[in-house]
């Protein structure tokens, strides 16, 4: 009985320390996190992304709501471009293709519903070209 204690009081400390928590942040810094509907689980993922509370709900006022694509997206584009993105129909890979070469969301969407790809879209925008509509 005594050593079904001991290894139930164990595996409570184990379960209870690797439970995320608040710890390390003020009261009004939680209350930012709180008031945009983000639980600590999720507040130990944007920080470990390196993500602030601002920059999360301008993800969050575009209507993004997992935790992991917001991480994804915001390593490489701002909440509106993301949008914008996602909205013309680009996954993160190719939007990211896309926007290395310097398209808008609005360019790379003329070009691909002219049936040109991206290689296709660059050398005629090289050629000073633009999509027929």
């Amino acid at each position: 009985m005594r050593l079904l204690s001991v290894a139930f009081s164990i595996l409570l400390l184990v379960a209870c320390s690797s439970q995320p928590t608040w710890d390390g942040m003020s009261e009004s810094e939680i209350a930012s996190w709180k008031e945009i509907g983000v639980n600590v689980e999720q507040v130990q993922t944007y920080v470990r992304a390196g993500m602030s509370q601002p920059q999360v709900k301008e993800f969050i006022d575009q209507n993004f709501t997992d935790p992991n694509q917001i991480t994804a997206w915001a390593q490489a584009f701002t909440a509106v471009d993301a949008r914008g993105w996602i909205d013309s129909g680009f996954d993160l890979s190719s939007a990211t293709a896309w926007a290395a070469k310097k398209f808008t969301h609005q360019e790379a969407s003329a070009w691909k519903s002219a049936d040109f790809d991206l290689d296709g879209a660059v050398d005629n925008r090289n050629k000073g070209l633009t999509p027929v509509k």
